[in-house]
């Protein structure tokens, strides 16, 4: 059995991979790259080589390079080898890749809300028509600020998620959370007064209150399709 790391050289080691994860996300090193071998990054950090080694292992559970024994690590294809907990970071990369992976979350947020929403018209009890009601009185609320408004409507999502008993689409909701409230200001536009409509909310939980699959599942079509109005305009 393999010995722990220290936690001082775990701390390093992390830090050495975050760097390399970034340059890898925001394309300074390119897919098929080979890095500089272990003797040139531990004389880069100053540090030793089997802390450099650990950064290396971290990089290859993210899906973010490739090692061969006795050969180069190179840099992996991001989007076919990475995992979900990486959106976050591919959205903090900027640029084409950064709106790209922007819009394809937005897009697919659109389809879950619908889905979770068309799940909770057929599955939803009393109890938990009374909690997302609860939440679209408050999103209702004009006083709201943009940040209350944000972090109700991911409880709303979240709650529908939960009424759909999905067991992975609740685990895919963690990594919304995590992308929505990382940098929560990128996302804020999206509930200024001009934009937000809380009455998609309303309509959402009158439909599942009266067990309307199709009724619930366009209310928060509707409402994910604001987000998406925004973000051509961002690219126009």
């Amino acid at each position: 059995m393999a010995p722990t790391p220290a936690p001082a050289r775990r701390n390093i080691a992390e830090r050495i991979a975050r760097t390399l994860r970034a340059s890898i996300v925001k394309g300074r090193l390119q897919p098929g790259e080979a890095l500089p071998s272990e003797r040139v990054l531990a004389e880069k950090y100053d540090v030793n080589r089997s802390s450099v080694r650990e950064a290396m292992k971290r990089l290859q559970g993210w899906g973010l390079v490739t090692v061969r024994q006795g050969g180069a690590t190179r840099v992996a294809e991001v989007l076919l080898d990475a995992g979900l907990s990486l959106v976050p970071e591919l959205l903090e990369a900027g640029g084409e890749l950064g709106l790209g992976v922007l819009h394809d979350l937005h897009e697919l947020r659109g389809l879950l809300l619908g889905w979770s929403a068309e799940q909770a018209a057929l599955k939803a009890d009393a109890a938990s028509v009374a909690r997302l009601d609860t939440l679209a009185r408050a999103l209702a609320e004009p006083r709201q600020k943009a940040a209350a408004l944000q972090s109700l409507d991911y409880d709303f999502f979240e709650q529908l998620v939960l009424i759909s008993g999905n067991q992975i689409l609740l685990l895919f909701s963690k990594v919304v959370r995590d992308v929505y409230f990382r940098a929560p200001e990128r996302f804020l536009p999206m509930y200024r007064a001009d934009v937000f409509d809380a009455d998609n909310h309303r309509k959402a939980v009158a439909a599942i209150r009266a067990k309307d699959q199709r009724a619930a599942g366009d209310a928060m079509r509707a409402h994910a399709a604001t987000a998406m109005a925004l973000l051509r305009k961002v690219q126009a």
